[in-house]
């Protein structure tokens, strides 16, 4: 069903795939924990900040590391380079604006609780909208993953 070239490809896109769904679970727990029965306060949280910042990089992680192997182990092509850079700093925004007051930057201070306001959501879509473009450029386009897959083919008639 995959590309298996002797090395685990499968195994490791497996594996990339199931770090970003539990970073996704987690982020969805950190975001809404009430319709799981997990919520103890009833604004939005330390822990939940927590959860949502840490999930949101697993996601990420995943993310990346699944679509890099799709390049098998040719050279990245500068759009490629480009979509890794801004996986990376998406997170960063999307990071600092999930965790903006406890870093000091929002409206709350310290040692007021945090607060999950609704500018500090648009600060993580914009974090989330600059990951997806990211991954997209990442993507092997235009027939780079066919000729992956002819790579780990060739590879597999040699070995045998």
């Amino acid at each position: 069903m995959g590309i298996e070239n002797g090395n685990g490809y499968v195994l490791k896109i497996r594996l990339s795939v199931a770090v970003a769904v539990v970073g996704f679970l987690t982020f969805v727990v950190g975001a809404h924990p009430e319709r799981l029965g997990l919520s103890t306060t009833p604004a939005v949280g330390f822990l939940q900040i927590s959860f949502m910042t840490v999930g949101l990089g697993l996601l990420a992680l995943g993310a990346y590391a699944a679509v890099r192997l799709l390049w098998g182990q040719r050279e990245l092509s500068i759009a490629a380079q480009i979509g890794g850079r801004l996986i990376a700093s998406g997170y960063v925004v999307a990071a600092a604006s999930i965790m903006a007051d406890v870093l000091g930057l929002g409206s709350q201070s310290w040692p007021q609780s945090a607060h999950f306001g609704p500018l500090q959501v648009k600060g993580m879509l914009a974090g989330e909208a600059i990951m997806a473009l990211g991954v997209l450029l990442l993507y092997p386009w235009k027939g780079e993953a066919s000729d992956a897959k002819a790579e780990s083919e060739d590879g597999q008639e040699a070995n045998s």
